[in-house]
Order: structure tokens, then C-alpha cells, then sequence
């Protein structure tokens, strides 16, 4: 009679302690800058230098660039592989790993052959 009524409890709890867990499982890095999405909506009405943040979605090291998503859309997805849009960056030295939170700092520049028709040229990454 009580059997029916513990389990219940039990499952509950069971429920409730993986939900926890998988919350406490993701915590994306704190970054500051503006969000991919906002950039790529209008990526020339950005002069000189801007700061960016996001996660970085692939590497292209050929070409010394990586892909970068929306930081936002990183944290609800809990994954790179989630956005439809993505800035192409430029950078010299090191590439961040791929899934990595990074903030970057650098300038928007032409380039018909990333996607968009432009590349973040970057000054600095920021791996978080």
C-alpha cells in the first residue's frame, strides 16, 4: 500500500536530481561583447574596431580562420552545432579549439569568400 506511494516519491526525486545535475553539467564562460547575430545583421555599419563574442563553431587552420556562433544561442542550445548564422575570423598565430567561448577584438573587412561577404580581421582572441 505504501510501496506504490515511496515510488512515486523516489521518481520524483530521481526526475528532479537529473535535471539538476544536467543544469550544473553546462555552464557556458561569462564573455562581453556584441553577439554574432547582431553583427551579421549589418556588418558594415561597424568602423574600426569592435569586440565580439561567441563560441567558436569550426576551424578552417588552411585559411588561418574560424568560425564563430552567437554566444547567446550557444548558451540556450548548450552546443555550436544549433545557429544558421556564423562570422567568419581571421586571425593570425594559434586557433582556438572548436566549442571553445572566446571574445575578439578586431575589425570587419570585405572578403566575397566567407559567408556574408565579410570577415572579422582579428587584433586579439580571447579564449574564456
Amino acid at each position: 500500500m505504501h510501496l506504490p506511494k515511496l515510488s512515486s516519491i523516489g521518481l520524483i526525486f530521481l526526475i528532479a536530481l537529473s535535471i539538476a545535475t544536467a543544469a550544473f553539467a553546462f555552464t557556458a564562460p561569462k564573455a562581453e561583447g556584441l553577439d554574432v547575430d547582431t553583427v551579421y545583421s549589418d556588418p558594415f555599419a561597424y568602423k574600426g574596431e569592435i569586440k565580439v563574442r561567441g563560441a567558436v563553431a569550426s576551424l578552417e587552420p588552411e585559411k588561418n580562420r574560424f568560425l564563430v556562433i552567437d554566444y547567446r544561442e550557444y548558451v540556450a542550445c548548450q552546443s555550436v552545432t544549433c545557429p544558421a548564422k556564423w562570422i567568419t575570423v581571421s586571425a593570425s598565430g594559434k586557433l582556438p579549439e572548436s566549442g571553445k567561448v572566446v571574445e575578439i577584438k578586431g575589425a570587419i573587412q570585405k572578403d566575397e569568400s566567407a559567408k556574408g561577404g565579410f570577415v572579422l580581421k582579428a587584433s586579439e582572441v580571447k579564449v574564456k
